[in-house]
């Protein structure tokens, strides 16, 4: 462990938001950097004091937010190597007890972290920081999204919309929910947001379970629960205890699941799961916890529909009546993103509840995937939340009257299902897909689509630039660097966030949240409108912090991945009064001495961006050292016209590209269908017609 007033040349990496190589070259090229205080080698202590202070007179520390400060100190009293997750769940029960009022709890959870090495220091930043119960929330959620970011790939997380939406097939409010592998919390704290009136659950991992706990408190204060530690299937902390509601997300393809121990476990009531479908060993153990009449719903990999081993507990879930609804969800829902997810939806049958003759599948996933660029589109939350939950309720009212939607939904009697497979894979039982409702309205739609087509293509004829461009003479240009032209007051810098100050992704794609809206990365490089939401309000220190986009402002993103294509955006005055997002650069040049096409022309350029940026996978680009030509503002316009000639160009391509792909998707769902017909071949003279 080290003092929380030494840091590691990794510390300092993090801190000035640059590679550790970074940190190796400054100590090498600047005498003045502060030496080390201690360690040797790769393990070289610095005093934190003299370190910030040495970045702050080269202009290298970054803006930060008030929580990045309590998050460097939990990493320093984590360690290197150090246990994470405890560190992070001692200070949430820290912030836990100062959300909730009262000296007693805040002096025991102050207790808890001075066993900490630099725990005090801790204890007196976090306290400093959450100075009422609702900074102290906000304080609470910032570090766990740190730590979650610090995680990676590691974390097992259930994303807030997924939880969402899995609380409210459960029918959640006024009932006691229950999630046996409850990670952080997030579907109890989506329970609780729908209107549970206990919140109960059990986690492997003892920090993560005080995690938990701490996570979960924040958003219900008395309201009965219990989270409990331990391995819910070979240690259950709640033997015969029922719920109204269970919501899982259970480890997938567990190997070690307690197989051999749980042979004649009385939970299988469905049939003892194979060592190899540990899930459906996760979900009778989830029906073994809910009461009659209760609703279980588990997020499931999509091989558990289908495979043979698993094909006699299927057969009992669909005979028993327990099984209600198989939910398709697009790929990237959650992880593992490159897969589309199932939600399954259960109800423990009754002795006095009717026997269940329909199941209904509902197949979330149009419009998800790769787009014709290569790229995965986004999960639509409202559109996904809306249609499910509309099939759900129709099929709640009237299960064997619910209408077939093509490509969406269908109720199939349970009967049907009961074959040498048992396959419960929502595509296999959806109703055909039909482009129209005649031949004649196929024909209508693909002529109208092939006359945009069209018109289209003779825009972007008459657009094609370069007519008259000539070859440019003389000496070459001379550059100068964006921090130059800051210090020459010609433009202003803004960085980008690096860290979610209350920003979520929402609005037009994700469909939550009515704050101010927010450009994201995702915005630019798509080039479309700014479709995040900032979803609190913030204390007024974060306020001084959020960027206003005005229209002239050139944005750029922070960090670009090796396949990405560099793309700028001249904001313009539909963009004026948006906030900008994280990992977003914001220059705004003064009118007077710098055209913004111009600029964001010689931005745009990959080279530059590349040249300007450390790392290799994802390239940090240091806005400062961004280079562009000196010239007169007479020839700069000239230089963003053309600039922004090329830009429109490319949008009228893009536009013309979506009209191919929407033609050519309807001309051949109109071919397979039999609604449409193509003509007739040209054949010889004197040859027979081809029947």
């Amino acid at each position: 462990m080290v003092d929380a007033a030494h840091i590691t040349a990794a510390d300092i990496a993090r801190i000035a938001q640059v590679s550790r190589t970074t940190v190796s070259n400054w100590r090498r090229r600047h005498g003045d950097f502060p030496d080390p205080v201690g360690g040797v080698g790769n393990r070289a202590l610095f005093d934190r004091a003299q370190v910030e202070a040495w970045l702050a007179d080269g202009g290298r520390l970054p803006e930060r937010a008030p929580h990045e400060h309590v998050w460097d100190q939990v990493r320093t009293v984590a360690g290197e190597g150090g246990d994470l997750g405890d560190a992070v769940a001692r200070v949430q029960g820290l912030l836990l007890a100062l959300a909730e009022g009262g000296t007693h709890g805040v002096d025991l959870a102050r207790e808890r972290l001075s066993g900490l090495p630099g725990g005090d220091t801790l204890a007196l930043a976090a306290q400093q920081e959450a100075a009422n119960p609702a900074r102290a929330r906000r304080l609470s959620d910032r570090l766990h999204q740190a730590y979650l970011a610090a995680l990676g790939g590691k974390a097992h997380i259930t994303p807030e919309p997924l939880a969402r939406l899995m609380a409210d097939l459960a029918g959640v409010r006024g009932a006691e929910a229950f999630d046996p592998a409850c990670g952080t919390g997030a579907l109890l704290r989506a329970a609780a947001d729908g209107g549970a009136v206990g919140l109960y659950g059990q986690e492997i991992a003892d920090a993560t379970a005080h995690l938990a706990r701490a996570r979960v408190g924040m958003v219900v204060s008395g309201a009965p629960g219990e989270i409990a530690w331990g391995d819910s299937l070979i240690s259950d902390a709640f033997p015969g205890r029922r719920f109204d509601a269970v919501l899982c997300n259970p480890p997938f393809n567990q190997k070690e699941w307690g197989a051999d121990r749980l042979a004649y476990d009385e939970r299988w009531a469905y049939g003892v799961p194979p060592r190899a479908e540990s899930e459906l060993a996760w979900i009778q153990h989830c029906l073994s916890h809910s009461r009659p009449g209760g609703r279980v719903v588990v997020l499931m990999p999509p091989a558990a529909a289908s495979r043979p081993s698993g094909r006699r507990i299927r057969r009992e879930l669909v005979r028993r009546g327990a099984l209600r609804a198989v939910i398709g969800l697009p790929a990237g829902a959650a992880a593992p993103v490159h897969v589309g997810l199932h939600l399954w939806v259960l109800e423990p049958p009754g002795e006095d509840t009717a026997p269940v003759t329909q199941v209904l599948f509902v197949s979330a996933a149009a419009g998800s995937g790769a787009s014709g660029e290569g790229e995965r589109r986004p999960v639509e939350w409202e559109r996904l939340h809306r249609d499910i939950g509309e099939a759900w309720n129709d099929f709640l009212e009237q299960p064997e009257k619910t209408a077939d939607v093509p490509g969406l939904c269908r109720s199939v009697p349970a009967v049907d299902l009961l074959d040498d497979s048992v396959d419960v894979t929502p595509e296999r039982h959806l109703p055909l897909a039909v482009p129209e409702a005649s031949a004649d309205d196929a024909r209508k739609r693909a002529a109208k689509l092939r006359r945009s087509l069209l018109r289209d293509l003779d825009g972007t004829r008459s657009a094609v630039p370069g007519q008259g461009w000539a070859a440019r003479e003389g000496e070459e240009w001379r550059m100068a660097t964006v921090a130059d032209l800051a210090r020459s007051g010609a433009l202003v810098l803004h960085r980008a966030p690096s860290a979610a100050s209350g920003l979520v992704p929402s609005g037009e794609e994700h469909g939550q949240g009515g704050g101010p809206r927010v450009l994201t990365v995702a915005d630019l490089l798509r080039d479309r409108k700014a479709s995040g939401r900032l979803d609190e309000l913030v204390d007024p220190v974060d306020a001084d912090r959020r960027v206003e986009v005005l229209a002239g402002d050139v944005i750029i993103p922070s960090a670009l991945a090796r396949s990405d294509l560099s793309r700028s955006r001249v904001a313009t005055e539909a963009d004026a009064g948006v906030l900008l997002g994280l990992n977003l650069h914001l220059l705004r040049p003064d009118p007077a001495h710098i055209d913004p096409w111009f600029l964001a022309g010689f931005l745009d350029d990959e080279d530059n961006l590349r040249q300007a940026g450390q790392g290799s996978l994802i390239t940090r680009v240091d806005l400062r050292r961004l280079r562009v030509p000196l010239l007169s503002l007479h020839d700069q316009r000239r230089y963003g016209a053309a600039f922004r000639e090329l830009h429109e160009f490319r949008t009228e391509l893009d536009r013309a590209r979506k009209a191919a792909r929407e033609l050519g998707d309807r001309l051949v769902s109109g071919l397979r269908s039999g609604l449409l017909v193509p003509p007739r071949p040209v054949l010889p003279e004197d040859g027979p017609d081809v029947p």
